[in-house]
């Protein structure tokens, strides 16, 4: 199955989309340049047949192979627990931002299940490898900052990690925390020591937003001098 899947990939390739996804992720190598679209079509496609020995057999050869694996995932139609039981052995193999933050997007099952999702992702809370800890955080802000702003604030000031991709999730997480409640994340900001290179980052990141209005966005000006 799966050295059928692979050649069926390879047919799918397209050398420009490769050279322009090998751009934005210039630590991976095994890149096909297999537009997402077409991704998704043969993800649907394994989930009609025998999604479970995909799974077990893939060899992660090739980028698109993982990111399909995150795709079949999260469309699984069973039991939520184990759901997290094939994401808790998926999580371990994410190696770049792409196919992590895809796997979060995807994982709309959580929204049902957020009580559970919660205890699921402690460990990557406080996980220092690097897309551990940027899965929770893309979590976080996906499916928590707009409804459980005080839980998410709550655990980015225990963030303490200085690796780029989680550093920049949490900026990132932080953001959509001003966005969301901004007086809240305000005051949490002022009255809590927070990894400070993390916090500029997402400052700038609310700044930018165009959710945000000018006041808004000259208070964190400001604020962001400070630091």
């Amino acid at each position: 199955m799966i050295e059928k899947i692979k050649n069926e990939l390879i047919s799918l390739s397209d050398e420009k989309y490769k050279e322009f996804s090998a751009s934005l992720m210039p630590n991976v190598n095994n890149i096909l340049g297999v537009r997402l679209p077409l991704l998704r079509k043969k993800a649907k496609e394994i989930l009609k047949s025998d999604w479970q020995s995909f799974i077990k057999n893939n060899d992660d050869e090739y980028f698109e192979l993982t990111m399909l694996e995150s795709m079949v995932i999260a469309e699984l139609n069973i039991d939520f627990d184990k759901v997290l039981n094939y994401s808790e052995n998926f999580i371990k193999k994410i190696n770049n931002w792409s196919v992590c933050d895809n796997f979060c997007a995807n994982l709309k099952c959580i929204r049902k299940n957020k009580e559970k999702t919660k205890i699921f992702i402690k460990k990557y809370l406080k996980s220092k490898k690097e897309f551990e800890n940027r899965f929770a955080f893309v979590i976080l802000t996906n499916y928590f900052a707009k409804d459980d702003t005080d839980f998410v604030l709550d655990e980015i000031k225990k963030f303490n990690n200085d690796l780029y991709y989680a550093k920049m999730a949490a900026a990132w997480c932080l953001s959509v925390c001003f966005v969301e409640d901004f007086e809240k994340t305000l005051n949490c900001v002022k009255n809590n020591k927070i990894h400070t290179s993390m916090l500029k980052k997402g400052i700038t990141k609310a700044i930018e937003s165009l959710r945000l209005n000018k006041t808004q966005k000259q208070i964190l000006k400001n604020l962001r001098t400070i630091f």
